[in-house]
């Protein structure tokens, strides 16, 4: 499999919607996606033409500090690094430091997190169905939520939120995608969906990752990717079989790697479709994540070459994208297992009660390993 590489630092969080909800074209690519209820900010309450004009003049298509895009047409894209040092200035002097209570068994920011090294490689082959509660490492049942709804939680120090540099606002309007942090050798790298950090223009460049955000803080800091990996499906023709991406990122001014702050979840290629599941996102409008646990299912659909993961639960609006869908939680440290991201099949779902993920096959590893060699 042929993978792009971007390199990049700070990509746009994509603030303006890409496409209207009604389905109707909007001239630019990331007008064009923004429809699609995981993607956007809220924006949605503006017109249409007010969104493009919004986009025309905040987020031009160029490359170089202050572009809203890393034009290409695949491949490794530089990115100066003053794009990423603006991101992380401009939100390290919009969020508060709040200080980082370590959650039981997890460490603390300042050791690290003892329980779960940088390790390599993802976890091969699922091994079939998973009851409907399952036992965690941390001695705890998962279960099925009831009622089958998101609701505000305090958050995994892994999962965090993805912000913009341009335009961007601490209440609601700053964070517009969702990511996490998962193993991997250097320690450095956040799993999110490409609709998030790539469209038809190229690769956003003022994008921060927040691990943990809440409430205007940044409890363990703001980081900014060097680079963005993405599939060439996605780059040439955002293939919803492909809505994968991999940032590589750091803290600016700092040799700290990102796992050894936060932790991170272990990712699995060929999970069972059927699997006792965890989904974490941050809806765009609010200061805290959610979650909900459910049985995910089966999706197919013409548009589909591989069948994707469903989950069904209420809630689950625009912001979301890029969220985490985890198993084998433990109830502890709040690490897991990653078997998808909210994304794929109608960029993550067209309502926000049905959710869907990218199915997680061999080019999963093929991509990561492609962002490990840049770590």
């Amino acid at each position: 499999m042929a993978f792009v590489v971007i390199r990049a630092a700070g990509r746009r969080c994509a603030v303006a919607a890409e496409h209207s909800s009604d389905g109707g074209n909007l001239t630019m690519g990331r007008v064009r996606h923004e429809g699609a209820r995981r993607r956007s900010l809220g924006l949605a309450a503006t017109g249409a033409a007010v969104l493009v004009v919004a986009a025309v003049l905040l987020w031009p298509a160029a490359a170089g500090p202050g572009g809203a895009y890393a034009q290409s047409n695949g491949g490794v894209i530089p990115i100066p690094s003053a794009a990423a040092d603006a991101a992380a200035s401009y939100w390290a002097g919009r969020l508060g430091t709040a200080n980082a209570s370590a959650q039981a068994g997890s460490g603390t920011a300042a050791d690290g997190l003892a329980a779960t090294p940088a390790l390599p490689s993802p976890v091969p082959g699922g091994s079939g169905d998973q009851a409907e509660q399952a036992v965690l490492a941390g001695g705890s049942p998962m279960a099925v939520s009831d009622p089958l709804a998101s609701s505000p939680f305090g958050g995994s120090p892994q999962i965090g939120a993805l912000f913009s540099a341009s335009n961007g606002s601490v209440q609601g309007q700053g964070h517009y995608c969702s990511g996490s942090v998962i193993n991997s050798p250097h320690g450095d790298i956040v799993l999110t969906a490409a609709h998030c950090v790539y469209d038809t223009n190229g690769a956003y460049t003022d994008l921060a990752f927040v691990p943990d955000y809440h409430d205007g803080q940044d409890p363990y800091g703001v980081w900014t990717p060097a680079d963005v990996v993405v599939p060439a499906q996605w780059a040439s023709s955002e293939d919803p079989d492909y809505d994968v991406a991999f940032l590589v990122v750091h803290e600016s001014g700092s040799n700290t790697r990102i796992q050894d702050v936060v932790g991170g979840d272990q990712l699995q290629l060929d999970p069972a479709y059927s699997g006792l599941t965890q989904v974490v996102g941050y809806p765009q409008d609010t200061e805290k994540p959610i979650t909900c646990t459910n049985m995910t299912t089966q999706v197919s659909d013409p548009s589909l070459t591989t069948p994707q993961l469903q989950f069904d639960c209420q809630n689950y609006p625009g912001g979301t994208s890029g969220g985490p869908f985890l198993r084998d939680v433990d109830a502890n440290t709040g690490l897991g297992t990653v078997v998808g991201v909210i994304g794929g099949f109608e960029a993550g779902g067209d309502t926000p009660d049905v959710t869907y993920a990218s199915y997680f096959s061999d080019w999963v590893g093929s991509l990561l390993a492609q962002a490990e060699s840049k770590g």
